[in-house]
């Protein structure tokens, strides 16, 4: 009984799915937006100033703006690269800057500060062996082999020398493995 309401009710919400205004109600339509009420379109119409005078050839376009300037604009005001600022500060604001010298700063400290960067190289000499996968870095601590580090002390107790002569015996690790690393 379960399964027959079950599948008389699947039956009837895809039916119902298929009909365009039932599937737009539901969310289930596509509806892409109208293009011209989005964008407002002005009539054409006549410039008022007819007196414009043609370019000169070469000339450049007043509209054209180099991309670098407009750009310094936009993250450093209009006064970026002449020093302290002279306007809009208060007597205190210019006087400590002022005093930090900050009127007298190079203009062209970036372009310094880039070459001196450019003129430091800081390598590795084991770059190759660090981005290799099959390097395995060693610890830097060597195992002490207890054994024979106590017979060594042993012996070094009973021929009266001291306990820090003499190299550590340590156990080294075997290589192993396909390269033999």
């Amino acid at each position: 009984m379960k399964q027959t309401r079950f599948f008389i009710a699947s039956i009837a919400l895809l039916t119902l799915a298929a009909c365009g205004d039932i599937r737009d109600d539901l969310g289930l339509g596509r509806s892409a937006p109208d293009e011209f009420a989005v964008v407002d379109r002005p009539p054409l119409s006549m410039p008022p100033d007819f007196t414009l005078r043609p370019p000169r050839p070469g000339a450049q376009r007043p509209q054209d703006v180099d991309m670098k300037q407009r750009a310094g604009n936009i993250l450093f005001g209009e006064n970026a690269g002449k020093g302290a600022r002279t306007s809009g500060g208060s007597e205190a604001e210019l006087s400590i800057l002022a005093a930090a010298g900050a009127d007298k700063a190079d203009p062209n400290i970036r372009t310094t500060v880039d070459r001196e960067a450019s003129e430091k190289v800081v390598g590795s000499d084991h770059l190759v062996q660090d981005l290799l996968w099959w390097h395995k870095k060693g610890s830097p601590a060597a195992t002490v082999d207890a054994t024979a580090e106590a017979a060594r002390i042993k012996e070094a107790k009973e021929k009266g020398q001291p306990l820090n002569k003499g190299a550590t015996p340590i156990i080294e690790k075997e290589k192993t493995g396909w390269l033999g690393l």
